[in-house]
């Protein structure tokens, strides 16, 4: 029963040696043919291919840090900004001002609901009422633990879970002006955002091409110049 049960699992590992092998023949394909520093022949320079290798490689992740930075401020703008302008807008500045997720229109956002349940940037912008309220109480229980029996060593710290049918948000009035700033859409939109990533990719496959003829090219100003300085002397 068992040498049937492994029986039947020999096609799905098969196969999926298969896609991985298909995979790093792509990649395999891709790097020798389009990633590959050409080595040239540099009489004054220094290095080898593994310098010019790890020299692309670190062009190549500034161009992909770039690129995923490009991608995160345009969602945080976009997305994430979109709910903070919409609190601006509203004025919640103050706890009784304050609306719940269906009052804003956003009760079907998870991402914003996830954003705001946990410790994130959001959530230290947008306050909620009853999360204050509940550890303002944690607070009182906790400082009456102490003045009872000494330390807070035995005081049990609860966890608030949020109700966002009931919960409230709002930004306090002497950060929303700073929140209005970080969350400005201007200039980063879908088309920027798009714009950023082709210049990036355009310079790292210009980088893949033109690096070693730039090595080239500085290697031959330096022949000159040490041909400049045995004339002169």
């Amino acid at each position: 029963m068992l040498a049937n049960y492994f029986h039947g699992l020999l096609p799905g590992i098969t196969m999926l040696s298969a896609e991985d092998s298909l995979w790093k023949e792509l990649w395999d394909y891709i790097n020798g043919k389009y990633l590959t520093v050409e080595m040239g022949r540099y009489e004054h320079l220094n290095m080898g291919t593994g310098t010019l290798v790890t020299a692309r490689n670190i062009i190549l992740g500034i161009c992909i840090g770039i690129i995923i930075a490009s991608i995160m401020i345009c969602y945080e703008k976009n997305r994430k900004g979109k709910f903070v302008r919409k609190i601006i807008k509203e004025q919640c500045f103050w706890p009784e001002k304050a609306q719940t997720l269906s009052e804003l229109g956003f009760e079907k956002n998870y991402s914003i609901k996830s954003d705001l349940r946990r410790a994130s940037v959001l959530s230290k912008v947008v306050k909620c009422v009853e999360r204050e309220a509940f550890e303002a109480r944690i607070r009182e229980l906790r400082e009456a633990h102490i003045a009872e029996k000494g330390s807070d060593k035995d005081f049990v710290m609860p966890k608030y879970n949020i109700d966002f049918n009931t919960a409230h948000f709002y930004i306090p009035d002497d950060e929303h002006y700073a929140a209005d700033i970080r969350y400005d859409n201007q200039g980063s939109g879908w088309r920027a955002m798009i714009l950023v990533i082709l210049v990036t990719v355009i310079i790292a496959v210009l980088v893949c091409f033109l690096l070693p003829d730039m090595m080239q090219l500085v290697d031959n100003m330096m022949d000159i110049i040490k041909e400049d300085k045995s004339v002169l002397n």
